[in-house]
Formats: structure tokens, C-alpha cells, sequence
């Protein structure tokens, strides 16, 4: 298979496909790049094996020597280029990736040829969303007195048609294609990719597009720090490393001044990046240091805290490498970045885009704090690292490339979305009401100050529900789904109990704890280790003495049928699933068998929202698959096993600790 991945823009545009180039080739695809012709990505592009293919100006040129003086000029050279370049550079491949500034014309280029096209995003913010507007774009800015954020975003659509809309309709006239109306929707399709982090970058409240989030796209960097390096790092404390990447700064010397002494301030050894700014040492001294470009994986490891610009990338590096942040924002994407990362604690966003020695100072005591360290430290193990191996596989899914039927089809939706759709509307993910959970809760949680565990917490909505109303609780949650943990730590924030929840994104049989619990829930998760037994082997590992276990297990209420049994599999009756529990040592004070009512409650609301959801959404590629997804289970249920499946809930205690 050979696919076509293109970008025109920074290093931030370049390394996330040369990320994704990689895996693709590791995995049998060939690989094309088109990219601005900047010699560093060309060096970069090769080294993992892709054919480099350059288009347009050498971007480091424009943004730091000569910018473009005609925007809608520049535009035009770039339609044009997608056309002539990238259009050459597509022939023969199966399937165009696009990203980077406007790519205007490379979805034309695939419609022509009749292959795929996805539009990637390495940032949810350039999408619609009513939660904030556009960013600035050349053209008139907007009326002072334009705040509807739906207007802005229209007279964002106004923008770019201005700039692309008349050359990329007069090069799609001109291979006998229809004309477009609206660039940026057309660029964008209605499901676009997002390649970046669901924890850093969680986009389901933010725009009505149904983006399909991959995890950032990251190249392994094996590289050796340099031997000076080494020896400034091994010479002393962890210093505050400052860089700016490919942002070009005015007021480079006075910017790197005022951040050797905001970081002297603090008592620690600075290590500057030049970067396209040229930053320098503001001095001769020994406790400041200057680097190229390096190894940012295995360096952020080793200081104490990454003072940068807030590109996608070197936020997403210093997170994973659990290095506190202080992000300067300077324009697009950036303010969103520094707001996240200290809404997540693991950093301070500056206050606008030039710091001073005061104002950097200030933001590096929170930086450096030990509450910011710890958190920064916590967060980094939930970092995806696998979204370029989501991506190459969506892109060789060959069966999905075959059928698609037109050039912008996406990939199926997973099972996990699927699900999430389904419990919209029954977030406990099992047949119980609100009254039975408080209930088997209060018998859970007698005291209100108890320390909870979750094995296979999903989205945390038993501990969220128990933290809700008891603030001396703490809970703690495990579970192999970043998407469900993302969306617990959104809604733990909103409901302000964030600092009494942590999760761990593992499996929950692995996890390990060096504290016991007094509460250990695990709820419909038992097949996660093995079955009943095994989960109260695994829920006694964690328990402290006198600690209680509510689990929650189907069993069979009437004979089930053979369609049943080969769904569910050999379950047993009530009294022998209780019997089995108290054989293994265990003594029932509170147990709970799930009513007809909310038997079917949890069937109707589940199917329900999967059918209401391909109804309101008939345009998406999605909708005929939940739409027969639901039909399917419905009958499933209906004709398989309504009438033969219980479901117990049992808090439980050591017959003997």
C-alpha cells in the first residue's frame, strides 16, 4: 500500500509525520512526503525511510527572514502547488493524509483521483466549537462589538474562502471538477482526524464535528544527548530548560535575559534552546547552558521543569516525560495548550506571549512546586504513546479502503465509541437504578471517610457518585481505556472533587498499590481477571483489614437458551453463585438482585441511544453501522436472553481477615 502524507508548516507540522511514516513503513506500507523544502526536514523525513517530496518555500526563510507580504498571493501559490507537487507526488498512492496550513487542494487532488483522504489535526482548536472562537487568520478583524462566537466562526469561513476559495475553484474547474463553496468544511470533511493525546487534548464538549482522536503522533528518538550536554546535566541540580522551537521571538536577547533570571531566581541552573530565535546565554557563567537541537524525550527526563512556547509537541514531550511546564503562549493553538496544562496542575500558563523576569518568575514557583511536580509525575504514565500505531492501522485497514465508496470515508466506529454512545443515557454501565447504587454505596461506605479502590472503573461514575457526597472520601481507579478515564477526569473537575480522584490508565490485574483500601468495587468487570473467584482474589490483594468488596456479576435467573449461554457463557444460578462466594471465604452483609424494571431500563436506554443517535446523525458515515448495531442487540436481548439473565451485587467481607 502506499500512502501520501503531506504538510506545509513548522517542525511541529513535520515531526508528527515523520512519526507516523515510520510505523507506516514498519508495518509494510511505502511512504511519500510532501513538505516544505527546510533542509532540517528533509533530514528528519529520510531518516525514517519515507520518499520526500518538497512543495512551497522554505518555511524557516519565511518566518524569520522575509514573510510574506500578500497573503491571498501566498495562498494561491500554495493551492497551486497542491495541485501541480502534490497532485504528481499522489499518483500511484492509495490513500492522501493532509495537514498542516490550509491544504486547500489535496482533497481534490484525491477526489480526482478517486483514493481516501483524511484531514489530521495535531489540535482540537481550529475546530467550530462555542466554547471559543477563530483564531486570527489575515483578512479584516472582526467588529469590535462580534462576540457570538457562531458569527466569528462564520466570518472565519469568510477568511479563508477570501485567501483559497477563487484559485482552488479555478484549479478544480480546470481537471473538471465541481466548485466548492466553503473551503475550510471542505478541507476539514465532516469526521477529521485528531492526532493528539486524549488526556491533554479532550475534544467531545468542544466542537460539534465527530472527530476521531488517534493519540499524538510520535517519533521514537533514540538519539545520544551530546557528551557537553551530558556533562552540564551530571554537573549539578536539574536546571529549567527554556526554549522557544520554531517560534521566531522579537525581542529574542531581552526575552532570553529575562528567562536566564527568572529561572536564576528560583535557585536553579538554566539550559537555553536556540531554536529558529537564536536564544543565547545571557552570560558566561557556568550555571547556563546552550543546545541545538537534541533529544527531547530523554532530556526533559532529566530537568526540572520545560519553560516553552506551547506547540502540541513539546507540550505532549514534557508531559510524558512528567517535567512540570511553563508555557509562554505566543499565537494559534498555544493559549489552549497553556490553559490545559494548568488545568490538569502539571504547569503555570504565562500571562501573553513576552515574559518578563517577574512575570516568569512567578510562574515557575507554581512550576516548581512540589504539589505541581507530584501531579506532573502522576499524569505522565497516562500518556498515550500508540497513536501512530492507531493511525497506520486505520490508514492499511485494506478491507475499509476497498468498500469505501467515496473519497473522504473514514474508518468504522470502535467498540469503545460504540459503547459510549449506548450509556449515554445509563451511565451506571450495568442494570441498576440511582437508588440501588446510593444504597449498595451507604452499605459500602458506613463511615464517608473511607480510602476506594475501582478495578475496571470506565468512566469512575461509582467513584464519582461516592466522592460527590462524602468529602472525606478518597478513591483511587484503574481501567485499560484512556477515552473512559479522560472523560472521568473532565467530569470529576466539573463536580470539584479532582483532588480526591486518582486514575491509573493499566490493566486492572496489574495494578499494584502499596496502600490498601477499605473499599474495593469492581462492578460487571470480573471477566477482566478471569471470572468471579479470580476478581475476589485479585479485590483481597487490596483490601485493608475489616475492608469490604462490592462486585457485581450475572448468573443465570431462569434456564437460558443456547443463543444465550453461547453470549454470556456457563453462568451459574443465584444461590450457587452466592454459595461459590462464601466457599472462598467471603461472608455476604448486603446484596442487591437487579429487578425486571431495571433489567430492562438498562436494555431499552442503551439500545435506545445507539438507534436515537444513527436517527439524529443520517449523514454520518457511522450511522448505518449503530443503527444495525442496535437493531441487532435489541433482538439479542429480546429474543435471547431477557428472560433467563439476573444480575447480583454483593458487599462482601472476609469470613476471617
Amino acid at each position: 500500500m502506499r500512502v501520501l502524507l503531506t504538510a506545509y508548516g513548522s517542525r511541529g507540522d513535520i515531526a508528527p509525520l515523520a512519526g507516523l511514516a515510520a510505523r507506516l513503513r514498519e508495518l509494510g506500507a511505502e511512504v511519500r512526503v510532501c513538505a516544505p523544502p527546510d533542509e532540517e526536514f528533509a533530514e528528519l523525513l529520510t531518516s525514517v525511510g519515507a520518499e520526500v517530496v518538497p512543495f512551497g518555500r522554505d518555511v524557516r526563510a519565511l518566518r524569520t527572514v522575509a514573510p510574506p507580504s500578500d497573503a491571498a498571493a501566498f495562498a494561491a501559490e500554495l493551492v497551486a502547488a497542491h495541485f501541480e507537487t502534490v497532485g504528481k507526488a499522489a499518483e500511484g498512492c492509495d490513500v492522501l493524509v493532509a495537514s498542516g496550513l490550509m491544504p486547500a487542494g489535496v482533497r481534490s487532488v484525491a477526489e480526482k483521483l478517486g483514493v481516501r483522504y483524511v484531514y489530521a489535526a495535531f489540535h482540537p482548536f481550529e475546530m467550530p466549537s462555542a466554547h471559543y472562537g477563530p483564531a486570527p487568520r489575515p483578512g479584516p478583524p472582526a467588529p469590535p462589538d462580534m462576540t457570538d462566537r457562531q458569527a466569528l466562526w462564520d466570518l472565519d469561513v469568510q477568511k479563508v474562502n477570501a485567501l483559497y476559495l477563487a484559485p482552488l475553484n479555478a484549479h478544480r474547474e480546470a481537471i473538471g471538477l465541481a466548485p466548492v463553496d466553503n473551503v475550510r468544511d471542505h478541507v476539514f470533511t465532516e469526521r477529521p482526524w485528531l492526532a493528539a493525546d486524549p488526556v491533554l487534548a479532550p475534544w467531545q464538549d468542544l466542537t460539534h464535528l465527530d472527530l476521531v482522536q488517534t493519540g499524538a503522533w510520535i517519533l521514537p528518538d533514540e538519539r545520544p544527548l551530546p557528551a557537553d550536554l551530558e556533562a552540564f546535566l551530571d554537573a549539578g541540580t536539574p536546571p529549567v530548560y527554556v526554549g522557544f522551537g520554531s517560534m521566531p521571538l522579537g525581542g529574542a536577547a531581552d526575552i532570553a535575559r529575562a528567562a536566564v533570571e527568572a529561572v536564576r531566581a528560583q535557585g536553579r541552573r538554566v539550559l537555553v534552546s536556540r531554536g529558529w530565535a537564536g536564544l543565547g546565554p545571557a552570560d558566561d557563567a557556568d550555571d547556563c547552558f546552550a543546545v541545538g537541537d537534541v533529544n527531547h524525550q530523554a532530556l526533559f527526563r532529566r530537568v526540572a521543569a520545560v519553560v516553552h512556547h506551547g506547540g502540541a509537541g513539546t507540550t505532549t514531550t514534557a508531559a510524558r516525560a512528567g517535567a512540570p511546564q511553563v508555557v509562554v503562549p505566543q499565537f494559534v493553538d498555544q493559549p489552549h495548550w497553556a490553559a490545559r496544562v494548568a488545568d490538569l496542575g502539571i504547569g503555570a500558563a504565562h500571562d501573553g506571549p513576552t515574559p518578563t523576569s517577574a512575570s516568569l518568575s512567578a510562574a515557575l514557583r507554581t512550576a516548581l512546586s512540589p504539589e505541581t511536580q507530584a501531579r506532573a509525575k502522576a499524569l505522565s504514565g497516562t500518556i498515550r504513546t500508540d497513536g501512530t500505531e492507531v493511525a497506520a492501522r486505520l490508514l492499511l485497514d485494506t478491507e475499509h479502503t476497498e468498500h469505501a465508496e467515496h473519497a473522504d470515508a473514514v474508518p468504522a466506529m470502535s467498540r469503545e465509541q460504540i459503547s459510549g454512545i449506548a450509556h449515554a443515557d445509563h451511565p451506571i454501565k450495568s442494570p441498576l437504578d440511582d437508588d440501588s447504587v446510593r444504597g449498595l454505596l451507604e452499605r459500602g461506605l458506613p463511615r464517608g471517610d473511607e480510602r476506594v479502590l475501582d478495578l475496571g472503573c470506565g468512566t469512575a461514575e461509582w467513584l464519582l457518585r461516592a466522592l460527590a457526597t462524602r468529602p472525606d472520601l478518597h478513591a483511587e481507579g484503574v481501567d485499560v481505556s484512556e477515552v473512559a478515564l479522560t472523560q472521568a477526569r473532565r467530569t470529576a473537575t466539573r463536580l470539584g472533587v479532582d483532588e480526591r480522584l486518582v486514575l491509573h490508565h493499566q490493566e486492572a490485574a496489574d495494578f499494584v498499590s502499596a496502600q490498601p483500601f477499605d473499599l474495593v468495587i469492581s462492578i460487571g468487570a470480573t471477566y477482566a481477571f478471569g471470572g468471579l473467584l479470580p476478581t475476589l482474589a485479585a479485590a483481597r490483594r487490596h483490601l485493608a483489614p475489616g475492608g469490604r468488596v462490592l462486585i457485581g456479576e450475572s448468573f443465570w435467573d431462569r434456564t437460558p437458551s443456547p443463543e444465550a449461554v453461547e453470549m454470556f457463557g456457563d453462568l451459574d444460578d443465584l444461590a450457587t453463585t452466592v454459595d461459590r462466594v462464601v466457599a472462598d471465604g467471603w461472608t455476604p452483609v448486603h446484596g442487591h438482585v437487579s429487578t425486571r424494571r431495571e433489567l430492562d431500563d438498562y436494555e431499552w436506554a442503551c439500545w435506545g441511544s445507539l438507534a436515537a443517535w444513527a436517527l439524529d446523525h443520517p449523514a454520518d458515515p457511522a450511522a448505518a453501522q449503530v443503527l444495525e448495531t442496535a437493531d441487532a442487540q435489541r433482538s439479542q436481548w429480546l429474543h435471547g436472553y431477557r428472560d433467563s439473565f439476573g444480575f447480583l451485587c454483593l458487599v462482601l467481607r472476609r469470613t476471617s481477615d
